[in-house]
């Protein structure tokens, strides 16, 4: 039984958990945050409570791993020996900033975070800093799910977390935080195993350890190089070579990465030919068929025709008549996070 079999059976949704200081008194927010993350942490507001403090927690449980998404108002905050001895939370957490930075000090270091960068941090051991307006999305595990490489992760904590796997997992917890609302407790197991060969693969970087982690490797730069197609649709330049060079794999990764998809070719091509499908579904969209086609790339009308309906059964100007008559166009099934996870597994 494959993988993806042993987790098709449970579609319900993971666990999860909101706290906001949203619907609270703005005179308050301060001090109902300060009581949520009062086990966590001592908090030190730099505007005054009065003028209010808007913050939020999303927290997913993904297994034994605890996703939490953050988005912060300024403030100091203190992780103290008290409360280090208070807790007993013997656990890790590798957070991602996307919006920052973040001032950050512990025993042996001080530096900023900033914006795309990813920390490493141990609540075995006291540290603080400083936040601005902040968001950050951190992924919180035990010393008993990761005793084999503890002691390296020990030594890596409180600082900056560096090197070509840095990147690969900065981008993996980025689509974990991005996907967590449709998680479902069986696609848990999924991330819960490829957060851990990643991890181990960064800290470690021994070769056992960079050859289990191969297909969420390879999944991560999938959607990498899906992310960068998907933004340049519109460009003349949109290549192979270019899609190698902005993302950092050769032409023989590149094209195993899209074997699936009939090769890098295809897969720019199909989704070209979505871009057009969608515009000419606008009802307010008046541009010509020949001008939109243009728009992505499409220089021989004929061939654009010829493409479009082997795609989808029927002629651009079908799609744009049945737009107008109230028909809605078929949606892309952007599939699960398991899909998307495994998309790339060797068989």
């Amino acid at each position: 039984m494959s993988l993806h079999d042993s987790l098709a059976g449970d579609r319900t949704r993971i666990p999860n958990f909101r706290f906001s200081t949203e619907s609270i008194r703005q005179e308050d927010q301060f001090d109902a945050w300060c009581e949520f993350t009062s086990s966590m942490c001592d908090l030190e507001a730099i505007t005054p409570p009065s003028q209010g403090f808007r913050a939020s927690a999303d927290s997913y449980r993904l297994g034994s791993l605890q996703l939490t998404s953050f988005e912060l108002s300024p403030m100091n905050f203190r992780y103290t020996h008290d409360i280090v001895r208070r807790s007993g939370f013997d656990h890790w957490c590798i957070s991602v900033v996307t919006q920052g930075p973040v001032g950050y000090e512990s025993r042996d270091s001080e530096f900023k975070v900033p914006a795309g960068q990813l920390i490493l941090h141990s609540y075995a051991s006291p540290f603080s800093g400083v936040m601005d307006k902040t968001n950050y999305s951190g992924v919180f595990f035990t010393r008993d799910d990761f005793w084999d490489i503890a002691d390296q992760l020990d030594r890596a904590a409180h600082q900056l977390v560096q090197g070509p796997m840095s990147q690969i997992l900065r981008d993996f917890l980025v689509s974990i935080a991005n996907r967590a609302n449709h998680l479902t407790v069986g696609e848990a197991s999924a991330v819960g195993d490829a957060f851990g060969q990643l991890m181990r693969a960064m800290i470690a970087g021994t070769p056992a350890t960079l050859e289990s982690a191969q297909a969420p490797i390879a999944a991560v730069q999938f959607d990498r190089a899906r992310r960068h197609i998907n933004a340049n649709l519109r460009s003349p330049d949109l290549s192979a070579d270019q899609i190698c060079a902005t993302i950092g794999v050769s032409r023989r990764q590149l094209y195993y990465l899209f074997a699936e998809q009939g090769g890098v070719a295809t897969y720019i091509r199909n989704r070209r030919l979505a871009a057009c499908y969608a515009a000419l579904s606008k009802t307010s969209d008046g541009r010509l068929v020949s001008s939109i086609a243009y728009e992505y790339g499409f220089t021989n009308l004929s061939s654009f025709y010829r493409q479009f309906h082997a795609r989808y059964g029927f002629s651009p100007t079908e799609a744009r008549a049945a737009a107008r008559s109230g028909a809605a166009p078929a949606s892309a099934d952007t599939g699960t996070f398991v899909d998307w996870l495994l998309r790339t597994e060797p068989a």
